[in-house]
């Protein structure tokens, strides 16, 4: 089995080559959440946007302004569950596009059961993942502290090449899991620790496919930011709430909508581009292990 990263790196630009409207089909569903997510919490961005201003503009920012920052981002903790369900049906799409491209009712959107299996699959990597990452760097700040306090500069050495390793077992993880969520879909069932059978051998293209894709990723963006720099300027993008802060939620959106809409849309269409971009490389990746 073998397939080709520098092809599978470009498949997100064919499936939208193929199909220019999934962008808009899935930049509707981006748009939706968008709009949901200003309209129920438009409060705590302003406080967000406020606390963040505030922090940026001082030279020394307290304990306490990072502390109430903190806080409110965590009360827009409701929208985990929103995320999840959101992420779990387009990376489904994106997927499907490259695996069934014959079902592209609705531009491969869907809510089933190949949607669950996928958001379960993402948790449970993201939990795996987050909880390494977590005991790791948690062991190795402790060496670094004991570090310190003894006055042994040998300990330093040690965290630091501890956490460079840390990093590349990371991303050895992140690679060897690559393929699960495609895998989940196209099996119809469960796939975590599998992909780690279908990935061996194939690291290295892999890696290098990631690369490439992230890179990809970072340029799309880019150029996103210049297409929405204009319309930024029309309505004041999101720094608009900052001044909103304290004001009725009504009121507030009565004020904010045209920077609130401006900021949705421009998102939610280079969201888009950025999922295709991103996950169909990892589907193309398994479909040409699968068949080759």
């Amino acid at each position: 089995m073998t397939f080709s990263a520098t092809e599978a790196a470009f498949e997100g630009f064919r499936v939208v080559r193929r199909k220019p409207v999934l962008v808009l089909l899935w930049a509707a569903v981006y748009l939706a959440m968008f709009l949901v997510m200003f309209g129920v919490g438009s409060g705590s961005f302003a406080r967000i946007m406020t606390l963040a201003q505030a922090v940026e503009q001082s030279a020394e920012p307290s304990l306490e302004d990072v502390r109430q920052l903190a806080m409110a981002y965590v009360g827009l903790s409701w929208l985990a569950p929103v995320g999840l369900v959101v992420a779990a049906v387009l990376s489904a799409a994106v997927a499907r596009a490259v695996l069934r491209p014959a079902e592209d009712a609705w531009g491969y959107l869907r809510l089933g059961k190949d949607e669950l299996r996928v958001m379960a699959v993402s948790v449970v990597i993201s939990v795996m993942l987050g909880l390494a990452s977590a005991i790791g760097f948690v062991v190795i700040g402790t060496i670094a502290h004991l570090g310190g306090a003894s006055g042994q500069a040998v300990m330093f050495l040690i965290a630091l090449l501890l956490g460079l390793g840390l990093v590349a077992l990371l991303i050895w993880a992140a690679v060897r899991l690559s393929l699960a969520v495609p895998m989940t879909l196209d099996r119809g069932r469960i796939v975590i620790l599998e992909s780690f059978k279908a990935t061996r051998g194939h690291f290295w293209p892999l890696l290098g496919m990631s690369v490439i894709v992230f890179i990809m990723t970072m340029v799309v963006s880019l150029l996103g930011s210049i297409v929405a720099m204009p319309i930024t300027l029309m309505t004041g993008g999101l720094e608009r709430l900052a001044v909103l802060d304290g004001v009725p939620a009504m009121a507030m959106l009565g004020q904010a909508w045209p920077a609130i809409l401006g900021w949705s849309v421009v998102n939610a269409v280079l969201s888009a581009l950025q999922l295709a971009v991103l996950y169909a490389p990892f589907s193309a990746a398994w479909q040409g292990l699968r068949d080759g």
